[in-house]
């Protein structure tokens, strides 16, 4: 039984607004991923460009991620998110200018990712100011389920608005939905302080970046979380850089590409509902078998023609991916408030650098063996790491048993 019911969580005004605003910024993105992933694919004709487009706003945390993430530990986090967010909604804006040259595109999705590590490190440490206990664990997901749910929304509006305007209108469409969730920030959530001082720091951020790293170097839980989070997103990234240039081999469009791409996120919420419903105590018990249920369906993407049934095993992978959502929430809530920032910006940019470089790495395979391979061949060497996870959370939980009596 839960302590906390998601009517209970509903109930709290500033998380309404905070989840609400996840959803509007988030599906944005979506649209604007499959836009400019067509558009580049379009103009170059190669699947490792399309991809690269995505792996852009992954490769970018290992600039920003553990430095620009600690600014929400030093500024008010409403007050940082409204400002990520409004910087965002002008810099997509300039994607919409017709004939924009390709350098341009990167260097603005490169610069819009390097605004995603502050306003994500922001909001997470903001929502555990929000809520407590079992009502944070409970918010968390229903703000992954929401997050999940809006790149569904974001993916197959992307694929529509792309079909019956342009790559233009799509992108605008996302620059004003970052208007959106400033204003919902600016008018629902509270400004509030958090210990510390808005402004200068008396340490250099690459010193704040290290407290980050010692915390999680001193504390082998927190690796251990961060190891399965890594390990799940991994197998199943793949899909996401390729569902285009999948759905573009098969000779489908705009449309079929974004409900291929809407697949993982979609059995994501089915897995986040059902994880819910188990006790707490037993939800990271199921870590291994959840990466095994993402990972097998994926094994079948090399050998499976049919689009349709492609994205049901896409979204049965996707189940096995919300464990995610536990071990982001049993991260966070170890974490001592005063560093979630730090903290979170050196796991998230981890998981955005594994992520990154595999997409680029699925995206060179694919120019060779084609678009499915990959898929698979990612999904297979996630499966190996299984054993070595559970061998090391088995030594860690006899270490601790072993410390307890002390």
């Amino acid at each position: 039984m839960l302590g906390a019911s998601y009517r209970d969580v509903l109930r709290d005004r500033e998380f309404r607004a905070l989840l609400v605003a996840d959803g509007l910024s988030t599906a944005g993105d979506q649209v604007a991923r499959i836009a400019v992933a067509l558009l580049v694919l379009e103009r170059s004709g190669s699947a490792f460009a399309a991809s690269a487009t995505y792996a852009c706003s992954y490769l970018t945390w290992l600039v920003g991620g553990p430095f620009l993430s600690a600014f929400a530990d030093h500024y008010p986090r409403r007050r940082l998110m409204v400002v990520c967010d409004l910087l965002r909604m002008a810099l997509i804006g300039l994607l919409a200018v017709p004939g924009t040259p390709m350098w341009t595109v990167f260097a603005v999705l490169v610069l819009v990712g390097l605004l995603a590590p502050p306003f994500d490190a922001a909001r997470s440490s903001l929502l555990a100011d929000v809520l407590t206990g079992e009502r944070y664990v409970v918010g968390n997901a229903l703000m992954n389920a929401m997050s999940q749910g809006a790149q569904l929304v974001g993916f197959l509006g992307g694929g529509v608005l792309v079909t019956a305007l342009d790559v233009e209108g799509a992108l605008l469409a996302d620059a004003v939905t970052f208007a959106l969730s400033a204003a919902l920030l600016v008018a629902r959530v509270a400004d509030r302080s958090h210990g510390r001082p808005p402004g200068r720091s008396s340490t250099s951020r690459a010193a704040e970046a290290a407290a980050g790293v010692r915390l999680l170097r001193r504390t082998p839980r927190l690796r251990l979380l961060l190891g399965w989070g890594l390990l799940s997103a991994a197998a199943v990234i793949a899909p996401e850089g390729l569902a285009v240039a999948i759905a573009e081999q098969d000779g489908r469009g705009a449309m079929a590409a974004g409900l291929l791409t809407a697949s993982v996120p979609a059995g994501f919420l089915v897995g986040s509902w059902l994880v819910l419903r188990l006790a707490p105590d037993r939800r990271e018990r199921l870590f291994p078998v959840m990466v095994v249920a993402s990972c097998l369906p994926l094994l079948l993407t090399a050998v499976v023609q049919d689009v349709g049934v492609l994205m049901a095993l896409w979204v049965l992978a996707g189940v096995g991916n919300a464990m995610q959502l536990v071990a982001n929430a049993s991260f966070v809530q170890e974490v001592p408030a005063h560093l979630r920032g730090r903290a979170f910006g050196v796991a998230v940019t981890l998981l955005m650098a594994v992520q990154g470089a595999l997409l680029l790495v699925a995206g060179a395979l694919a120019e060779v063996a084609g678009p499915r391979v990959p898929v698979a061949v990612l999904a297979g060497l996630a499966l190996l790491m299984v054993p070595v996870l559970v061998a090391a959370t088995s030594s860690a939980d006899r270490a601790a048993q072993l410390v307890e009596p002390a």
